[in-house]
Protein backbone atom coordinates (compact mmCIF):
# COMPACT_ATOMS: atom_id res chain seq x y z
CA UNK A 1 0.00 0.00 0.00
CA UNK A 2 1.04 3.54 -0.90
CA UNK A 3 2.46 5.84 1.93
CA UNK A 4 0.43 8.89 2.91
CA UNK A 5 3.11 11.32 2.67
CA UNK A 6 6.46 11.36 0.82
CA UNK A 7 9.26 11.55 3.43
CA UNK A 8 11.54 13.39 0.83
CA UNK A 9 8.90 16.37 -0.44
CA UNK A 10 9.27 17.44 3.07
CA UNK A 11 9.86 21.09 4.39
CA UNK A 12 12.32 19.88 7.15
CA UNK A 13 15.25 19.77 5.54
CA UNK A 14 17.74 16.09 4.40
CA UNK A 15 20.98 16.07 6.49
CA UNK A 16 24.25 16.14 4.58
CA UNK A 17 24.28 11.77 5.41
CA UNK A 18 21.11 11.48 3.61
CA UNK A 19 22.01 12.26 0.10
CA UNK A 20 24.13 10.32 -2.47
CA UNK A 21 27.75 9.77 -2.02
CA UNK A 22 29.42 12.76 -3.81
CA UNK A 23 33.29 13.37 -3.55
CA UNK A 24 32.28 16.88 -2.30
CA UNK A 25 30.39 15.62 0.78
CA UNK A 26 32.24 14.17 3.39
CA UNK A 27 31.96 10.86 4.31
CA UNK A 28 29.35 9.42 6.02
CA UNK A 29 29.47 6.78 9.07
CA UNK A 30 25.74 4.64 7.66
CA UNK A 31 25.12 3.48 4.14
CA UNK A 32 24.25 6.58 1.45
CA UNK A 33 21.16 6.03 -1.02
CA UNK A 34 21.88 5.33 -4.42
CA UNK A 35 22.20 8.21 -7.17
CA UNK A 36 19.52 6.13 -9.41
CA UNK A 37 17.02 4.84 -6.44
CA UNK A 38 17.40 8.71 -4.51
CA UNK A 39 16.84 10.44 -7.89
CA UNK A 40 14.10 8.28 -9.16
CA UNK A 41 12.15 8.46 -5.42
CA UNK A 42 12.45 12.28 -5.59
CA UNK A 43 10.74 12.53 -9.12
CA UNK A 44 7.88 9.70 -7.93
CA UNK A 45 7.14 11.53 -5.24
CA UNK A 46 6.80 15.08 -6.57
CA UNK A 47 4.89 13.54 -9.39
CA UNK A 48 2.67 12.12 -7.23
CA UNK A 49 2.18 14.91 -4.94
CA UNK A 50 0.78 17.47 -7.80
CA UNK A 51 -0.67 14.15 -9.98
CA UNK A 52 -4.27 15.11 -10.82
CA UNK A 53 -6.11 13.46 -7.89
CA UNK A 54 -3.56 14.05 -5.45
CA UNK A 55 -4.02 18.10 -6.13
CA UNK A 56 -7.69 18.23 -6.33
CA UNK A 57 -8.14 16.41 -2.91
CA UNK A 58 -5.63 18.13 -1.20
CA UNK A 59 -5.36 21.63 -2.37
CA UNK A 60 -7.97 24.19 -1.88
CA UNK A 61 -9.24 27.17 -3.90
CA UNK A 62 -8.20 30.54 -2.57
CA UNK A 63 -8.66 33.08 -5.12
CA UNK A 64 -7.86 33.93 -8.97
CA UNK A 65 -5.78 36.67 -10.04
CA UNK A 66 -4.04 38.14 -12.90
CA UNK A 67 -0.42 39.64 -13.21
CA UNK A 68 0.79 42.01 -16.15
CA UNK A 69 2.43 39.89 -18.93
CA UNK A 70 0.65 36.82 -18.06
CA UNK A 71 -2.65 36.47 -20.66
CA UNK A 72 -3.61 33.38 -18.21
CA UNK A 73 -5.30 33.74 -14.96
CA UNK A 74 -4.11 32.25 -12.24
CA UNK A 75 -5.32 30.45 -9.51
CA UNK A 76 -4.26 30.22 -5.86
CA UNK A 77 -4.75 27.09 -3.61
CA UNK A 78 -3.51 25.95 -0.48
CA UNK A 79 -2.86 22.70 1.76
CA UNK A 80 -1.97 22.51 4.93
CA UNK A 81 -0.65 19.41 6.64
CA UNK A 82 -0.72 20.05 10.53
CA UNK A 83 1.92 18.83 12.29
CA UNK A 84 0.17 16.01 14.36
CA UNK A 85 0.22 14.28 10.48
CA UNK A 86 3.81 14.83 9.77
CA UNK A 87 4.73 13.43 13.34
CA UNK A 88 3.11 10.06 11.73
CA UNK A 89 5.46 9.60 8.13
CA UNK A 90 8.01 7.36 8.25
CA UNK A 91 11.12 8.13 7.37
CA UNK A 92 12.75 5.33 6.78
CA UNK A 93 10.69 1.87 7.06
CA UNK A 94 8.63 1.08 4.07
CA UNK A 95 10.29 3.71 2.27
CA UNK A 96 12.19 3.63 -0.92
CA UNK A 97 14.99 6.10 -0.09
CA UNK A 98 15.80 6.22 3.89
CA UNK A 99 16.41 9.14 5.61
CA UNK A 100 16.96 10.51 9.39
CA UNK A 101 14.32 11.97 11.41
CA UNK A 102 14.29 15.62 11.01
CA UNK A 103 14.55 16.96 14.62
CA UNK A 104 11.63 19.02 14.66
CA UNK A 105 9.14 18.54 11.75
CA UNK A 106 6.22 21.09 12.26
CA UNK A 107 3.25 21.97 10.19
CA UNK A 108 3.48 22.65 6.26
CA UNK A 109 1.36 24.95 4.78
CA UNK A 110 1.66 25.01 1.11
CA UNK A 111 1.14 27.36 -1.41
CA UNK A 112 -0.04 26.52 -4.90
CA UNK A 113 -0.99 28.29 -8.64
CA UNK A 114 -2.56 26.90 -11.53
CA UNK A 115 -2.55 28.83 -14.57
CA UNK A 116 -3.20 27.32 -18.55
CA UNK A 117 -1.00 28.67 -21.36
CA UNK A 118 -1.69 28.99 -25.40
CA UNK A 119 0.99 27.16 -26.72
CA UNK A 120 2.54 29.83 -28.92
CA UNK A 121 5.61 31.26 -29.03
CA UNK A 122 6.27 34.15 -25.93
CA UNK A 123 6.81 36.46 -29.37
CA UNK A 124 3.86 36.27 -30.71
CA UNK A 125 2.62 39.91 -31.13
CA UNK A 126 -1.06 38.90 -32.34
CA UNK A 127 -1.57 36.95 -28.78
CA UNK A 128 1.09 38.05 -26.09
CA UNK A 129 1.56 36.60 -22.85
CA UNK A 130 2.04 32.89 -23.52
CA UNK A 131 4.93 30.89 -24.26
CA UNK A 132 5.46 27.56 -26.53
CA UNK A 133 6.63 23.95 -24.78
CA UNK A 134 9.78 24.50 -26.11
CA UNK A 135 10.28 27.50 -24.25
CA UNK A 136 8.80 26.04 -21.26
CA UNK A 137 11.25 23.45 -21.51
CA UNK A 138 14.05 25.35 -21.92
CA UNK A 139 12.85 28.25 -19.06
CA UNK A 140 11.81 25.37 -16.50
CA UNK A 141 13.31 22.16 -17.05
CA UNK A 142 16.72 23.22 -18.40
CA UNK A 143 18.80 24.94 -16.12
CA UNK A 144 15.92 25.05 -13.59
CA UNK A 145 17.36 27.33 -10.42
CA UNK A 146 20.18 29.12 -13.19
CA UNK A 147 17.04 30.70 -14.80
CA UNK A 148 15.21 30.92 -12.28
CA UNK A 149 17.78 33.18 -11.07
CA UNK A 150 17.69 34.60 -14.77
CA UNK A 151 14.18 35.94 -14.34
CA UNK A 152 13.23 36.47 -10.45
CA UNK A 153 13.92 39.79 -9.89
CA UNK A 154 14.62 39.20 -5.97
CA UNK A 155 16.84 36.46 -6.42
CA UNK A 156 20.45 37.59 -6.34
CA UNK A 157 21.68 34.29 -6.86
CA UNK A 158 22.02 30.98 -7.52
CA UNK A 159 24.77 29.30 -6.65
CA UNK A 160 26.00 25.77 -7.97
CA UNK A 161 27.66 24.07 -5.44
CA UNK A 162 27.49 20.11 -6.93
CA UNK A 163 25.75 18.01 -9.20
CA UNK A 164 25.61 13.96 -9.97
CA UNK A 165 24.61 14.68 -13.57
CA UNK A 166 27.74 12.96 -14.98
CA UNK A 167 26.74 9.65 -13.08
CA UNK A 168 23.43 10.33 -13.78
CA UNK A 169 23.84 10.77 -17.72
CA UNK A 170 25.82 7.36 -17.73
CA UNK A 171 22.83 5.45 -15.36
CA UNK A 172 20.05 7.36 -17.59
CA UNK A 173 21.52 5.86 -21.19
CA UNK A 174 21.87 2.35 -18.95
CA UNK A 175 18.36 2.82 -18.07
CA UNK A 176 18.60 3.13 -14.32
CA UNK A 177 16.41 6.20 -13.87
CA UNK A 178 13.21 4.44 -15.45
CA UNK A 179 10.97 6.64 -17.62
CA UNK A 180 12.63 9.93 -16.86
CA UNK A 181 14.09 11.83 -19.66
CA UNK A 182 16.91 14.43 -19.40
CA UNK A 183 17.21 13.64 -15.56
CA UNK A 184 19.21 16.01 -13.49
CA UNK A 185 19.72 16.24 -10.09
CA UNK A 186 22.10 19.52 -8.16
CA UNK A 187 22.91 21.22 -4.92
CA UNK A 188 22.09 25.08 -5.08
CA UNK A 189 22.05 28.12 -2.60
CA UNK A 190 19.34 30.30 -3.55
CA UNK A 191 19.40 33.65 -2.25
CA UNK A 192 16.98 36.28 -2.38
CA UNK A 193 16.97 39.94 -1.19
CA UNK A 194 14.25 40.62 1.39
CA UNK A 195 12.27 44.12 1.84
CA UNK A 196 13.30 47.02 4.28
CA UNK A 197 16.16 46.10 6.26
CA UNK A 198 15.86 42.60 6.72
CA UNK A 199 18.61 40.66 6.01
CA UNK A 200 18.85 38.32 2.85
CA UNK A 201 17.95 34.32 2.53
CA UNK A 202 19.53 31.73 1.34
CA UNK A 203 18.48 28.66 0.65
CA UNK A 204 20.35 25.12 0.34
CA UNK A 205 18.31 22.77 -1.73
CA UNK A 206 18.51 19.99 -3.97
CA UNK A 207 16.81 19.91 -7.32
CA UNK A 208 15.82 17.52 -9.47
CA UNK A 209 14.37 17.77 -12.90
CA UNK A 210 13.57 15.47 -15.51
CA UNK A 211 10.70 14.48 -18.00
CA UNK A 212 8.03 12.49 -17.40
CA UNK A 213 6.93 11.54 -21.03
CA UNK A 214 6.80 14.32 -24.08
CA UNK A 215 4.38 16.15 -22.91
CA UNK A 216 5.43 16.45 -19.45
CA UNK A 217 8.01 17.61 -17.04
CA UNK A 218 9.00 17.98 -13.53
CA UNK A 219 10.96 19.81 -11.08
CA UNK A 220 11.89 18.69 -7.45
CA UNK A 221 13.11 21.14 -4.76
CA UNK A 222 13.79 20.03 -1.00
CA UNK A 223 15.86 21.65 1.49
CA UNK A 224 18.90 20.21 2.27
CA UNK A 225 21.11 20.93 5.24
CA UNK A 226 25.01 21.75 4.01
CA UNK A 227 26.47 22.17 7.49
CA UNK A 228 29.95 23.17 8.11
CA UNK A 229 31.54 19.85 6.56
CA UNK A 230 30.74 20.65 2.76
CA UNK A 231 33.83 22.46 1.74
CA UNK A 232 31.86 23.99 -1.90
CA UNK A 233 29.24 25.76 0.73
CA UNK A 234 29.29 29.65 -0.12
CA UNK A 235 27.05 31.83 1.81
CA UNK A 236 26.05 28.98 4.27
CA UNK A 237 29.18 28.44 5.27
CA UNK A 238 30.28 32.62 5.58
CA UNK A 239 32.62 32.35 2.38
CA UNK A 240 30.11 35.06 0.36
CA UNK A 241 31.43 37.80 3.13
CA UNK A 242 35.05 37.60 2.03
CA UNK A 243 34.81 36.36 -1.24
CA UNK A 244 32.45 38.04 -3.18
CA UNK A 245 32.15 40.49 -5.93
CA UNK A 246 29.50 42.74 -5.34
CA UNK A 247 28.26 44.32 -1.72
CA UNK A 248 25.01 42.29 -2.19
CA UNK A 249 26.47 38.91 -2.27
CA UNK A 250 28.60 40.09 0.58
CA UNK A 251 25.75 40.86 3.07
CA UNK A 252 25.67 38.14 6.06
CA UNK A 253 22.39 35.65 5.06
CA UNK A 254 19.65 33.96 7.42
CA UNK A 255 19.84 30.74 6.22
CA UNK A 256 15.80 29.86 5.57
CA UNK A 257 14.39 26.45 3.99
CA UNK A 258 12.28 25.89 1.13
CA UNK A 259 10.59 22.99 -1.05
CA UNK A 260 8.84 23.38 -4.37
CA UNK A 261 7.14 20.76 -6.97
CA UNK A 262 6.70 22.36 -10.62
CA UNK A 263 4.76 20.25 -12.78
CA UNK A 264 4.25 21.38 -16.49
CA UNK A 265 2.26 19.45 -18.83
CA UNK A 266 1.13 19.87 -22.44
CA UNK A 267 -2.19 18.84 -24.41
CA UNK A 268 -1.41 18.63 -27.94
CA UNK A 269 -4.96 18.37 -29.52
CA UNK A 270 -5.75 21.46 -27.26
CA UNK A 271 -2.67 23.36 -27.43
CA UNK A 272 -2.51 23.97 -24.31
CA UNK A 273 -0.11 23.99 -21.14
CA UNK A 274 -0.64 23.91 -17.69
CA UNK A 275 1.65 25.06 -15.09
CA UNK A 276 1.43 23.81 -11.23
CA UNK A 277 3.91 24.65 -8.98
CA UNK A 278 3.16 24.41 -5.02
CA UNK A 279 5.64 25.61 -2.41
CA UNK A 280 6.35 25.59 1.52
CA UNK A 281 8.74 28.06 3.36
CA UNK A 282 10.41 29.52 6.14
CA UNK A 283 12.37 32.21 6.25
CA UNK A 284 13.77 31.88 9.82
CA UNK A 285 15.01 35.34 11.60
CA UNK A 286 13.25 37.94 12.95
CA UNK A 287 10.20 37.43 9.81
CA UNK A 288 6.97 36.43 11.25
CA UNK A 289 4.93 33.18 10.07
CA UNK A 290 2.12 35.26 9.82
CA UNK A 291 3.83 37.93 7.06
CA UNK A 292 5.49 35.41 5.40
CA UNK A 293 2.41 33.43 5.17
CA UNK A 294 0.40 36.34 3.66
CA UNK A 295 3.40 37.31 1.48
CA UNK A 296 3.90 33.76 -0.41
CA UNK A 297 0.80 33.60 -2.51
CA UNK A 298 1.64 37.07 -4.32
CA UNK A 299 5.04 36.63 -4.91
CA UNK A 300 4.63 33.05 -6.76
CA UNK A 301 1.42 34.41 -8.92
CA UNK A 302 4.34 37.04 -9.79
CA UNK A 303 6.58 34.74 -10.99
CA UNK A 304 4.29 33.80 -14.45
CA UNK A 305 4.54 37.10 -15.13
CA UNK A 306 8.17 37.52 -14.64
CA UNK A 307 8.63 34.18 -16.18
CA UNK A 308 6.95 35.24 -19.53
CA UNK A 309 7.99 38.32 -20.00
CA UNK A 310 11.91 36.26 -19.11
CA UNK A 311 11.36 34.30 -21.77
CA UNK A 312 10.46 36.12 -24.81
CA UNK A 313 13.71 37.74 -24.78
CA UNK A 314 15.33 35.08 -25.18
CA UNK A 315 16.58 34.28 -29.04
CA UNK A 316 14.35 31.39 -31.15
CA UNK A 317 17.67 29.97 -31.95
CA UNK A 318 19.19 29.83 -28.65
CA UNK A 319 15.78 27.46 -26.96
CA UNK A 320 17.00 23.58 -28.52
CA UNK A 321 14.55 21.83 -30.46
CA UNK A 322 13.39 19.41 -27.23
CA UNK A 323 11.70 16.10 -28.43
Amino acid sequence: MALKYSNLVRLAPLQVGDLPAHPILPLSEGPRPEVAVFLRSLLDDGCAFLSPSSFSRNFSHVSTKSVADSAAPIEVLTYSIPSSEIAKISWSEGQAVARSKPRAAGVENWIARKSLHQDISGRSAEKPGHASWREFVFGLRDEHSVHESNFTPSLYDARHILDWNDEIKALSTRGEIGTYKEPTMAIYEMCHILPGPLSPRCFPVIVATASVDDNCFVAVTIPVNLGSGVDEAYYTANQNVKDSATSQERKQVVVGVYAAVELVSRNPKKSEIEWIMATASDAKGNLPSWIQKFGVPGQIVKDVGYFLKWIRTIAEEDIPMHV
